[in-house]
């Protein structure tokens, strides 16, 4: 998709519809399943929402949807969702940076701003950054050619007793859940090791940089571990 089309493209999807997009891609960047119903639980919409977004999605040839089977994201989709990832990601992580925001405070700052702002803006916040490759949460941050991410990471719940590493990634990173991280002292980078995890238990045990700690598993499914 050359830029004078995307930019066309781009004019003519509503902030919700760009939204609705950008979920699309996050679910098929992490293998989740792509529907009507996982999309409006995603988006806090009805299905009957998310039904005419896709179908004005589709009409641009940005999705590909068959009523009642699973959804794709074209190659067109996925080249305009990776330009959207990548200025939302680049801009949380401007604000992290240089505005001095936490890490629990991004995301929505950069909702609020990030469809008002110009291709031109993004690619000089890219440079005053010096071109990182990952934002305030983990997630890499695409170039304008791909989106590949040769890290190989495990999910904190999935690890064993004495298994240990760097936290790198935190998916599903909604403001409270980061904030709650954040009292218990994990963040990018903070080493942690499991101490004990019983199968049929709830409750992750685990060692944050020497001081013990307990999570839920669904907390710790979260958290990706280098």
């Amino acid at each position: 998709m050359n830029r004078i089309k995307k930019n066309n493209v781009m004019n003519m999807l509503s902030s919700a519809a760009e939204d609705c997009l950008l979920l699309s891609y996050r679910f098929s960047e992490r293998g989740e399943e792509l529907s009507i119903s996982t999309l409006a639980r995603g988006l806090g919409v009805g299905d009957s929402t998310v039904t005419a977004m896709i179908q004005k999605l589709a009409k641009l040839k940005l999705v590909n949807h068959v009523p009642r089977r699973e959804i794709s994201l074209s190659e067109s989709g996925v080249v305009l969702a990776r330009n959207l990832i990548r200025r939302h990601r680049l801009i949380e992580t401007y604000l992290h940076q240089k505005l001095g925001y936490t890490w629990d405070e991004v995301h929505l700052e950069a909702e609020s701003i990030e469809h008002a702002v110009s291709e031109k803006f993004v690619e000089a916040i890219d440079r005053e950054l010096g071109f990182p490759q990952f934002d305030p949460h983990g997630d890499p941050i695409p170039t304008r050619e791909s989106a590949h991410d040769s890290r190989k990471l495990k999910r904190l719940s999935e690890m064993g007793v004495g298994d240990h590493g760097k936290v790198a990634r935190i998916v599903e990173g909604k403001p409270d859940a980061l904030l709650y991280l954040s009292r218990l002292g994990i963040g990018l980078g903070t080493d942690v090791e499991v101490t004990y995890a019983p199968a049929q238990d709830e409750i992750v045990h685990i060692s944050v940089e020497g001081v013990q700690r307990t999570l839920g598993a669904n907390v710790a499914a979260n958290i990706m571990v280098e």
